[in-house]
């Protein structure tokens, strides 16, 4: 979860506080952000007394007083800001959101033009100036922090998104983003932030390619264009270097300090509407601190999802409808359609009632709602959880496990007394994760039974492609797991019991859930009979009778894959229940995940192992 620090004194000026808000009542505001007061300051002074009461602010504010803050929600990449905190303690005591008008889909005369060689490199890029306004030290810290937070954990550490921050008054349009060749252009780099000397003479040009292996920065963010011929360069019309993107600005333009009268912010990325995004945050952060926006055409010369020009900021407008009865059946109380309305308000989104059904609109720096339960969440917190009466239950119930959750503790155990290491690894995927990098096609028809191929479960409204996919096997998290795990000793024996969603059409929400054991071994003597030894060893402690089968997986080698099949009924009567499949993985399996020895590997379906076990004899 993201643990940021902020200046006390600019959150309660940017939140309209008084600037010796106590703590106390800070920290009960928070709860509206998912948040809380960490109990030491940045500089590890303690805001606590020995009784957990918090101290009073004013004698904390003879000197800077910086708090860090532990959100608890990573849904918000709005919120890992000071900005975007005070932002919505201010709407809640307005009662109102503030309105932003810098966002558009109108064409720009100030324009970036992209080099159509990044398609394949880095393809997408935004930007906006920002004037009016002075900018101060603690605005500028403010800004690096909400950038690395936005960065670190929305960006993925730069992959997904990078932002850029320059002298806006010095630039001339049209910024250029190309792709140049790593050895053949040269620019003075920032200087390295934890080093006061360089280990270069001040002022030296260097390369990208030298950049990326000798300057600390670039051999932190290197790995985002390994093995890339071009590198992503950012120029104005003048050809001054702004940066060299994802990695580090230039010490021209890209040098920005205290003082700065006019901004110029740019994002490059991988996924468009994440960078939309990101840079709809950044544009509401220095509005609400006074600057004025001046939106930036980029023109592509190949297409995106939002055509061949997009202007930015750019409006992420989206809806979600919810009946007015599920407020009171989720909530537990009776709720009427213009308290709904005047508290998403408050909560900064604007609702409206349309027969029994509420329409809500996030702002533009929020894309978060997947189901209408995210809007009934925004209310009850608006609302505040402490309005919900509560109830002692009705009936004296004694609890236990679910049988099912004790038959995954059983395999566990007997995963672990075979020599394996359990892993718990994310239902969240990607698609190359769960097909391409296994070679499966998703437009191939499944297999019988459906234990891969097919369409995989889609996430709504995703922001990014690494976590756009539901797992319908478990394997594949696995290998990611041995994809960096090469380093250590040989044989891996790894294993998990966990949660995957099939693709189901006739079922309810269009999936189905089910858990899943898969086991990996990776090592220079692992063979079919690797997996099939563990398979038999597994089912004969759970008195299982079974068969394997010849099979086909684009995952395995032909004539190394077999189907693992229930023999027989308590009558004798032949059965026809697929518990799973094991195998050899292929060579070009293993190639995309960049192991380094062979590998064999299993996935059994937990229900079918209870259902054989209940029924076999």
């Amino acid at each position: 979860m993201p643990t940021i620090t902020v200046d006390y004194t600019d959150l309660c000026r940017l939140a309209h506080l008084p600037t010796a808000t106590p703590l106390a009542e800070l920290d009960r505001n928070l709860s509206l952000v998912k948040g809380e007061l960490s109990r030491r300051a940045a500089d590890g002074r303690p805001l606590q007394d020995q009784t957990g009461a918090w101290l009073p602010a004013a004698p904390l504010l003879d000197g800077p007083l910086e708090v860090r803050i532990e959100l608890k929600d990573t849904n918000r990449p709005d919120l890992w800001c000071v900005e975007g905190i005070a932002r919505q303690l201010r709407d809640h005591r307005a009662g109102s959101p503030h309105a932003y008008a810098f966002t558009t889909v109108e064409e720009q005369p100030l324009t970036i033009e992209v080099d159509p060689r990044l398609q394949p490199i880095r393809p997408y890029i935004g930007g906006f100036l920002a004037r009016g306004h002075t900018l101060s030290e603690v605005e500028l810290l403010a800004f690096i922090e909400g950038q690395e937070a936005l960065t670190r954990n929305f960006g993925r550490k730069r992959k997904t998104v990078s932002i850029g921050l320059y002298r806006g008054d010095e630039i001339a349009f049209p910024v250029r983003y190309q792709a140049v060749p790593r050895e053949e252009v040269r620019f003075v780099p920032l200087a390295p932030a934890l080093q006061t000397e360089p280990p270069w003479p001040a002022g030296h040009a260097m390369t990208p390619g030298e950049i990326m292996r000798l300057h600390p920065t670039g051999q932190e963010y290197a790995w985002i264009l390994e093995g890339l011929a071009l590198a992503p360069y950012l120029v104005d019309a003048r050809g001054e270097v702004l940066s060299l993107p994802p990695i580090i600005n230039s010490a021209g333009l890209g040098r920005v300090q205290p003082g700065a009268a006019a901004l110029f912010v740019e994002a490059t990325g991988e996924e468009l509407d994440q960078l939309l995004l990101t840079l709809n945050i950044l544009a509401a952060n220095l509005a609400d601190r006074g600057w004025q926006i001046t939106p930036v055409t980029t023109h592509y010369p190949y297409p995106t999802p939002r055509g061949q020009a997009v202007t930015t900021p750019h409006p992420l407008s989206f809806t979600q409808r919810v009946a007015v009865a599920d407020f009171a059946r989720i909530l537990g109380d009776e709720v009427d359609e213009t308290d709904i309305i005047a508290r998403l308000a408050a909560y900064g989104v604007l609702a409206r009632a349309d027969g029994d059904m509420i329409t809500a609109a996030m702002p533009e720096y929020r894309q978060d709602y997947l189901h209408g339960v995210d809007v009934i969440e925004d209310y009850a917190i608006s609302r505040g959880y402490e309005r919900i009466a509560p109830l002692l239950p009705a009936d004296f119930t004694v609890g236990a496990l679910d049988p099912k959750t004790e038959f995954e503790d059983l395999v566990r155990d007997l995963m672990i007394g075979f020599g394996f290491e359990e892993l718990f690894c994310n239902i969240l995927t990607g698609a190359a994760t769960i097909r391409t990098q296994m070679e499966v096609d998703e437009a191939s028809p499944p297999a019988t039974p459906s234990f891969h191929g097919g369409p995989a479960v889609r996430i709504a409204n995703v922001m990014n492609r690494n976590y756009s996919h539901l797992r319908d096997w478990v394997l594949p998290s696995l290998l990611e797991v041995e994809s960096h795990s090469t380093g250590a000793l040989y044989p891996h024996r790894t294993f998990e019991v966990g949660e995957v969603a099939r693709y189901d059409p006739a079922a309810e929400l269009g999936a189905t859930t089910e858990s899943r054991l898969a086991a990996l071994i990776a090592d220079d003597a692992a063979t079919f009979d690797s997996a099939q030894s563990v398979l038999y060893a597994l089912l004969a402690h759970l008195g299982i009778a079974f068969r394997v089968q010849p099979w086909h997986h684009p995952s395995f080698i032909p004539g190394r894959v077999a189907l693992v099949m229930a023999t027989r009924d308590n009558d004798g009567a032949a059965a026809s229940l697929p518990l799973g499949f094991l195998g050899e993985l292929a060579p070009q399996v293993l190639t995309n995940w960049g192991a380094r020895t062979p590998a064999a590997a299993l996935e059994l379906s937990v229900e079918a192992l209870m259902a054989a076990r209940g029924r076999l004899g």
